[in-house]
C-alpha cells in the first residue's frame, strides 16, 4: 500500500491511499512538465478496506519500483555422495 500526496496524482481532492496492481512502465506520459505513468490500482481507505478500482496517472517519480526479479539459485548435482 502507498499513500500518494495531492499534487502526486490526476486527478483528485487530497492524498490517496492506494494499492498499485500494474503499473504501465514502458508507456511514460509527458504532462505538466514532468513524465507520469498509468497505473490501475484499488483505493484503500484509512481503515484499511479496499473500497474501489481506479485507474489513473501517478508521477513517475513517485511511484515505487518493483523489486529486481532474482535469479534461481544453481546447484550442483552430483551422482555420488560425497
Amino acid at each position: 500500500m502507498h499513500e500518494f500526496a495531492e499534487s502526486d496524482y490526476c486527478y483528485g481532492v487530497g492524498p490517496i491511499r492506494l494499492r498499485l496492481v500494474r503499473v504501465d512502465w514502458d508507456k511514460p506520459i509527458p504532462h505538466e512538465d514532468d513524465t507520469w505513468l498509468g497505473v490501475r490500482a484499488v483505493v484503500v481507505d484509512r481503515f484499511g478496506r479496499e473500497v474501489a478500482v481506479r485507474e489513473m496517472l501517478i508521477r513517475a517519480g513517485r511511484v515505487p519500483v518493483p523489486p529486481a526479479c532474482k535469479r534461481p539459485r544453481l546447484r550442483v548435482l552430483r551422482s555420488t555422495p560425497v
